[in-house]
């Protein structure tokens, strides 16, 4: 009869939780720099009542400062006077925000499942990256219109636009982490540049304020409230 012992080694790495048998439960602060955080983060389906009244509040609140600005530049005699807006700062940031405020607003009163103040937080986000690079570009064009020698250099102005449109997305990131964490004690969301080009129908806005000859001709101006109106939805949906 043979009896053969075998020895069995214990994975060490099975340990490494403990240390001097205490277990670390400390938070680590570390940053949100995924793009596919930012851009899919749910965990769990919404149900179809709180997708249509969100969808819904977001369009409403889209709508009405459309009407307004339309019947104070044109007198909205037509429907089609809608889309005729001239959209400066102003109009650009009325849309932005109500759109947003009104998704968050709805999600929030309507998604019992979730973490509102998630929720809360995440409207934030969407609402700094579509309103912080129009301000960013809305001052530059003001700074340049002011300038003779560069006031009518497209080079100077496509630079300029583009240079403070994507520094105003990480400066937006960065005012949110603080509103949403003023203590500083969880990760902060950040953006690469990856996520900025991803983020880039948040701040539309920002292209159709410095009337960029190709916004015209493509007519984004146009389907602009359409993207603010998902940019609500989706930020009231967001969980």
């Amino acid at each position: 009869m043979t009896l053969t012992i075998h020895n069995n080694k214990i994975n060490s790495k099975v340990f490494s939780a403990f240390q001097d048998g205490v277990i670390s439960t400390a938070p680590q602060k570390g940053s949100y720099n995924s793009i596919m955080y930012k851009r899919n983060h749910r965990t769990e389906k919404n149900e179809t009542k709180t997708k249509v009244i969100t969808a819904t509040a977001s369009v409403v609140s889209t709508l009405l400062p459309m009407i307004y600005f339309a019947k104070k530049q044109n007198g909205l005699k037509k429907l089609i006077d809608l889309f005729k807006i001239d959209y400066g700062i102003k109009e650009v940031i009325a849309l932005s925000s109500t759109s947003i405020i009104s998704g968050v607003t709805a999600g929030i009163l309507t998604d019992k499942k979730t973490d509102k103040k998630r929720k809360f937080k995440e409207g934030v986000f969407q609402f700094m990256n579509a309103t912080i690079p129009t301000l960013f570009v809305g001052g530059v064009m003001k700074l340049l219109e002011d300038n003779v020698k560069y006031n009518h250099s497209r080079p100077v102005k496509t630079a300029a636009i583009l240079t403070s449109m994507f520094a105003g997305m990480p400066f937006a990131a960065f005012l949110s982490n603080i509103i949403n964490d003023p203590k500083d004690k969880e990760p902060d969301r950040k953006l690469t540049l990856k996520d900025s080009i991803a983020n880039m129908d948040d701040a539309l806005g920002a292209l159709v304020v410095a009337k960029f000859p190709l916004i015209k001709q493509l007519h984004l101006d146009k389907v602009m409230p359409a993207i603010f109106a998902w940019c609500g939805y989706r930020a009231g949906q967001s969980n």
